[in-house]
C-alpha cells in the first residue's frame, strides 16, 4: 500500500498549533479551503502559534496572496494568531511566492514570522512561545 502527503490543516498538540501542510500546484480554491481550516483551528482551540509546511508548495497565484493579506491575515490576527512559523519551500518559485504572500503581516498584523528549512527547527522555535 502507498500512501502519500496530501495537503491538510490539523491541530498538533506537540506544539499547541495550528498546522497547515500545502503540497504542489493549489488551485485558489483548494488553498482557501485549507487555510479558513486553519482560522477555525485557531479560533477553536483558542491558540495563538500556526506552522505552515510549505516545503512541496510551487507557486501561489498573485489572487491567493492578495487574499491571504487583504481577507486571511486580518481574521488570524483576530483569532489571535501571534507567533507563525513557515517550512519554506526548495523550489525558488515557491518560495518567492511565499514570501510576497507575507511581507506585510509582521508590521501590518504584529505576527512575528520566521522560516525554517526543516519541521523540527519550526517546531522547536513555536515550542518556546508562549
Amino acid at each position: 500500500m502507498i500512501t502519500t502527503e496530501v495537503s491538510r490543516a490539523y491541530f498538533d498538540p506537540a506544539t499547541n498549533a495550528a498546522m497547515g501542510v500545502f503540497i504542489g500546484f493549489l488551485s485558489p480554491d483548494e488553498f482557501k479551503v485549507i487555510a479558513n481550516d486553519l482560522l477555525v483551528i485557531l479560533e477553536t482551540k483558542k491558540v495563538k502559534k500556526q506552522i505552515n509546511d510549505v516545503k512541496q508548495m510551487k507557486v501561489l497565484k498573485q489572487e491567493v496572496q492578495i487574499w491571504l493579506n487583504d481577507v486571511w491575515f486580518p481574521k488570524a490576527q483576530k483569532n489571535g494568531l501571534k507567533y507563525f512559523a513557515f517550512v519554506v519551500p526548495d523550489d525558488i518559485f515557491g518560495k518567492m511566492s511565499m514570501e510576497g504572500a507575507n511581507k506585510s503581516a509582521p508590521n501590518k498584523f504584529d505576527i512575528e514570522i520566521q522560516y525554517f528549512s526543516e519541521i523540527i527547527e519550526a517546531k522547536k522555535w513555536l515550542n518556546t512561545k508562549r
